[in-house]
This record gives structure tokens, C-alpha cells and sequence, in this order.
């Protein structure tokens, strides 16, 4: 890990920590949208309209990007509209505790499910296209 005294001003020591992802843009035809599905659904907290620049934004809220974070696992990133969504690129799986809560969500949403969620090897899992159009994946214990 980096010694806290060389860091930026603003940046948490937690997410320099060597191997850990803590930064992500995640394509968003709406960032909006896509910021409040997120939100709600895993808890993530939207960066307010009047926060100044920071140097992991790269610029304030918006409707070309909204800053996010998830403090309790120290990510941080934004959803941005200059980005293309991909169903074929990085796919990105969030642990959930009610993968049944989550997924009455997603279609309450109308967003289309790419997998049902199934069993195997000891989890549930699932996927679906976010608001943006990418496709990711949740998953919990099975039997939780």
C-alpha cells in the first residue's frame, strides 16, 4: 500500500491498495437513470449535484456523468454517457444478501434478464442489463 502522506488530497487510503479495484466507469446511455437504479437497489451513494470537482470524478454531477461510491467496500467511479455499453467486455458481479429483492427490482425496472437466476457450485446467480445497457451479474449463497 502507499504511504497515506504521498497521497492526493482527497483520495481514501483504502483504494490504493495494490491489486484492489477501486475505481470503474460503468457506460451509461443516462448516467442519471442508471445513478438512481444503482442507488437504490445496492446502496451505492450518487455524489450530490453541487460537489465540486474532485480528482476521481473527473468533474462534477451531471447528465454526461454521475459520481458515485460504495463506501463500505471503498469503490469509487461514475456512470458516464461517453462510453459505449458492452455485453461482451469486463462483466462485473455485485454479491447481493436477496438476490430474490434484487431481481423483483430488475423487473420492475423492465430492464431485460440475460441469465434467470440458477444454482451451481454452491451460489445463485444471475444476470442483467442495467439501465445503460450493460450486462451484469449478481450473486448471493445458495439457499440464502
Amino acid at each position: 500500500m502507499t504511504d497515506a502522506a504521498e497521497l492526493p488530497p482527497g483520495l481514501e487510503p483504502h483504494l490504493a491498495s495494490h491489486g484492489k479495484v477501486s475505481y470503474i466507469a460503468i457506460p451509461a446511455r443516462d448516467p442519471i437513470t442508471s445513478g438512481v437504479f444503482y442507488e437504490a437497489v445496492f446502496g451505492w451513494t450518487l455524489s450530490p449535484l453541487e460537489d465540486e470537482r474532485v480528482w476521481y470524478t473527473l468533474g462534477p454531477r451531471d447528465s454526461q456523468r454521475v459520481p458515485f461510491s460504495d463506501t463500505d467496500s471503498g469503490l469509487v467511479g461514475a456512470f458516464v454517457a461517453d462510453r459505449g455499453a458492452t455485453s461482451d467486455g469486463v462483466l462485473f458481479q455485485i454479491y447481493v444478501d436477496d438476490l430474490e429483492a434484487v431481481m423483483l427490482e430488475v423487473h420492475a425496472r423492465d430492464l431485460e434478464v440475460v441469465d434467470e437466476p440458477h444454482t451451481e457450485d454452491g451460489i445463485t446467480a444471475a444476470r442483467f442489463r442495467d439501465p445503460g445497457g450493460n450486462v451484469i451479474g449478481v450473486w448471493t449463497a445458495a439457499g440464502a
